[in-house]
């Protein structure tokens, strides 16, 4: 299998300083690269912070300075790209930019040099359109935000995506301690997102419909779906839900046969209602939990609740 000593992180947004954080801590070098110079240095300062706070959580051993001397910042591409043996593209989600990119280090990185995107919706095979020499080595590696508390990745070949292209990206994601999942086939939005909207669309339609507020359908989920979702997915959930008989009772004669009726009543409408956003955006100004809070207070609370919950399913390590 090929070896993975450095990397160069194409974005330094929230998903590419996630990446770089998440590489450091496993010992690996990396490029990190964007644009914009006060973009670049918002980028490695969140990194910088981001380590100190895995110290502070104890999910990393060494100090963060050691860490960080392995990372170097640029706003120029090719400085970025030369002398890796991985790229993880994480951009805005466009087609005509990442299109663009793709085509542009398709043009420039030797043959073996896989090119990873992390989009979290959009097809590799239209982003394949635009590489010109060797299109078998794009690939998607969707992490989840924030990718370094995170555990999984969604591998999602293009049509013209090599199987060594896959094999390779698996295993790297596998020494990176993801939870790796390669879809059978592509579909936009891939699986997690699919089904994380599906719900949304549900908790936006009861809003609309002024079944309950912002504040109670988070409790609803906190309270009960999302304690048995920590640590079981939705198909041994209502496995166990059919008791004895397992799932075949639940479709067949148990508690899958009323569900029927409820599902005649969801949220069919594929775009979100300005009457239902117009109420989230008013009620959200009222939620008591974070009244009082900044973004940076509650990003904190998330990630250290996030560490417990994932030491309490996954154990120590990472």
């Amino acid at each position: 299998m090929k070896s993975i000593n450095k990397v160069a992180v194409v974005g330094a947004g929230i998903i590419g300083v996630g990446w770089t954080t998440l590489l450091l801590t496993k010992g690996y070098k990396v490029n990190l690269y964007t644009e914009k110079k006060e973009t670049l240095e918002k980028g490695l300062a969140k990194v910088s912070a981001y380590l100190v706070n895995l110290k502070n959580l104890r999910m990393i051993n060494g100090e963060p300075i050691d860490y960080q001397r392995n990372l170097t910042g640029t706003t120029k591409i090719d400085e970025a790209i030369q002398n890796v043996d991985f790229v993880i593209e994480a951009i805005i989600e466009d087609y005509g930019a990442k299109k663009n990119l793709f085509n542009y280090l398709d043009s420039k990185l030797p043959r073996d040099i896989i090119i990873a995107s992390s989009t979290s919706g959009l097809l590799m095979t239209e982003i394949q359109k635009a590489m010109m020499r060797y299109p078998d080595r794009g690939v998607i590696a969707h992490p989840w935000n924030p990718p370094h508390l995170l555990p999984l990745v969604e591998i999602v070949p293009g049509d013209k995506t090599s199987k060594d292209t896959l094999d390779v990206t698996k295993d790297f994601m596998e020494k990176l301690d993801r939870v790796v999942v390669v879809l059978k086939k592509e579909v936009p939005g891939f699986i997690g997102n699919r089904l994380a909207f599906a719900l949304f669309r549900e908790a936006v339609n009861l809003i609309d419909e002024g079944v309950a507020t912002v504040e109670d359908i988070d409790k609803v989920m906190t309270a009960a779906i999302g304690l048995r979702w920590a640590f079981m997915g939705p198909f041994l959930t209502y496995h166990l839900g059919g008791g004895e008989g397992g799932i075949e009772y639940f479709f067949s004669k148990g508690f899958g046969y009323g569900v029927n009726e409820w599902m005649y009543t969801l949220a069919k409408w594929d775009k979100f209602p300005y009457t239902a956003v117009k109420k989230i955006m008013d009620q959200m100004k009222e939620y008591e939990f974070i009244k009082g809070k900044s973004f940076q207070d509650l990003s904190r609370w998330r990630d250290e609740t996030l560490v417990r919950v994932y030491k309490a399913v996954f154990g120590e390590k990472r």
